[in-house]
């Protein structure tokens, strides 16, 4: 992106209100498509003047059907009363010559509305002639049954409504139920050890981004994996081949001192001989010996014994730098220094970072040309002290050969004691860059400097 901002992350809360809201708009569609279609068959249906029609004549044979069977008349109010109440979704109005003589419904009887109104104050109604002990009746029927059938669709919308947001929502939690147990399956596998199973995160949400450390974990796992795979050969190999390269000058150091001790030898030179032989092979048990510890510093699992402590860095480095710098000298090389003004304190242990330096004259010695100068850099910026050694590679190196322990020897030096060792090789040039936190001078060192 342009702007450099991250992708929102579609959250499972997020998609949790989203799910509820298409849930939401889902049931409210189905609501309002189940009540119109519903209402709309009633009206069709239920609700034509050929089904009210039948109703009502349903509902006037029930009546004189109850009337020719009990002999009534319009005075017989309790009995056409007991009627009207079994009618729950009926009422009945009578008219004797066009005057309202009963009024009838699931209330019982209205008396006081007897002959109150005209059935010619009636709109659009149809009569039925009822036949009483008294007289013929014209009777006015109001069916309102459809009352049910509409609340029995209002009913069936709400439900059907439901089911539809239950259905959504039970939808994304079988999803969201499959992903975790899809990835608590890929766990249980890589816990029992199958760490060549691959994760592929889908989609960009917590579950994605937990599949992603899952699979990160497990990448990770696997790299520490193969790397004590490798650290177990390489020890393998090296414990081989140290057993082979201590056994030969062993031997050999074993037969002289045996012919000194048991006095096979011809005069004192001879005896000589042999003790400088053995001292020769002593000297490369000790080179022998020194190669494996330097190996089991980097190879290790355990850190370094450092003990750090705080020190005036100029005169630490004054000291250390110009032991390293005059031992070269020595050796015939030219040094070229570009020693910055110092002032700071510096935490470290002096003994490892004295090995450190030692390493670094070492590998110069062996490595660096030495008809070249040296460059040598000492600089205090942005709170942190740096050294930098940079020489010119030997072109033949003859039979020298590097294994680099020495230098990740360094570099875990300096890891532990909180600061950074940076190594640059370039066709012709190879430099080291180290740095260590720097932290000011307390006020009596000040004075004193």
């Amino acid at each position: 992106m342009t702007n450099g901002k991250k992708p929102r992350l579609r959250t499972l809360h997020r998609k949790l209100l989203a799910t509820m809201l298409a849930a939401l708009l889902a049931a409210i569609g189905i609501y309002l498509l189940t009540d119109t279609v519903g209402q709309a068959f009633i009206e069709r249906v239920y609700m034509s003047a050929a089904a009210q029609n039948q109703r009502n004549l349903a509902t006037v044979s029930s009546f004189q059907t109850y009337a020719r069977e009990f002999n009534l008349s319009s005075r017989d109010t309790e009995m056409i009363s007991r009627w009207a109440i079994s009618q729950d979704d009926t009422y009945i109005l009578l008219y004797k010559d066009r005057r309202l003589a009963l009024e009838a419904g699931w209330w019982g009887i209205d008396e006081e509305s007897s002959g109150t109104e005209s059935l010619d104050d009636l709109y659009d109604v149809i009569t039925y002639p009822v036949y009483l002990r008294d007289g013929v009746f014209q009777a006015v029927v109001y069916d309102f049954s459809e009352a049910k059938l509409y609340d029995g669709v209002q009913i069936g919308a709400i439900a059907l409504a439901c089911v539809m947001f239950a259905i959504f929502m039970l939808i994304y939690n079988r999803r969201i139920t499959r992903a975790i147990v899809e990835i608590s399956e890929e766990v249980k596998q890589i816990g029992d050890g199958n760490l060549q199973l691959q994760l592929t995160a889908s989609g960009d949400d917590e579950l994605a981004r937990l599949t992603e450390s899952v699979e990160s974990m497990r990448k990770s796992i696997l790299k520490k994996t193969d790397e004590q795979q490798q650290a177990l050969e390489k020890n393998q190999s090296l414990i081989s081949a140290m057993s082979h390269d201590i056994r030969n000058p062993l031997t050999a150091l074993l037969g002289y001192l045996d012919l000194a001790l048991s006095g096979q030898y011809r005069s004192p030179e001879e005896m000589k001989s042999y003790l400088e032989a053995a001292y020769s092979r002593a000297l490369q048990l000790k080179t022998l010996t020194d190669e494996l510890f330097r190996y089991s510093l980097v190879f290790g699992a355990q850190e370094l014994p450092i003990q750090l402590e705080p020190f005036d860095a100029a005169a630490l480095l004054d000291q250390m730098v110009g032991e390293g710098i005059v031992m070269l000298e020595q050796k015939g090389y030219t040094i070229c220094r570009a020693v910055q003004p110092v002032s700071c304190q510096i935490q470290m242990d002096a003994s490892y970072f004295k090995r450190v330096l030692d390493n670094l004259a070492d590998n110069i010695c062996k490595y660096a040309d030495p008809a070249k100068p040296i460059h040598v850099l000492v600089a205090q910026e942005n709170g942190a002290l740096t050294l930098c050694v940079s020489n010119t590679i030997l072109k033949n190196p003859g039979q020298v050969e590097s294994n680099r322990i020495g230098l990740r020897i360094c570099e875990k030096i300096m890891r532990q004691m909180g600061g950074t060792f940076e190594k640059r090789q370039t066709e012709d040039t190879f430099t080291v860059t180290l740095t260590l936190p720097a932290q000011p001078l307390a006020v009596e060192e000040r004075e004193t400097s």
